[in-house]
């Protein structure tokens, strides 16, 4: 397997939707630094600190899992196979997982700037299981042919 150049991988289904889901990571990164967000667990304690670190895995492996594909895709024509269905899978269950924790957290918060960016971060996540769910579909579809 050579190294090659494709940049129209981009263009592909897969691609594109490596490309949504590396930027919903990114700007609910963006939230959850800049507004100070939790997943219910405002303090490190041990019996809360689970909640805030599922939520903060769930938007880091969403890079984990994406852009080395989208590498892959770009510099060494990758085609879908079962792990990458299995990788897709696994991000969504966590982003599902993320945002509904932080969906729970803030919808009962006094609205404020915090709430709405705490809400927005929450609906983000639950998108890109969405474009997760999408990509693995589609990585089954071209798995069977």
């Amino acid at each position: 397997m050579g190294l090659t150049f494709n940049i129209k991988a981009l263009c592909t289904l897969s691609g594109s939707l490596k490309l949504i889901q590396i930027i919903l990571a990114f700007i609910c990164i963006a939230l959850l630094r800049e507004y100070d967000l939790h997943f219910g667990a405002e303090s490190w304690h041990k019996s809360l600190a689970d909640r805030r670190l599922v939520g903060i895995i769930a938007i880091g492996s969403s890079i984990l899992i994406s852009l080395p594909l989208l590498l892959a895709y770009i510099f060494f024509a990758h085609s879908s196979n079962l792990l990458e269905v299995l990788y897709c899978f696994t991000a969504a269950i966590m982003n599902i997982a993320g945002g509904a924790m932080a969906i729970e957290t803030y919808q009962d918060m006094s609205r404020s700037k915090s709430s709405d960016a705490g809400m927005a971060m929450g609906s983000l996540m639950i998108i890109n299981a969405l474009a997760y769910l999408i990509d693995a579909g589609t990585g089954t579809i071209a798995n069977r042919k």
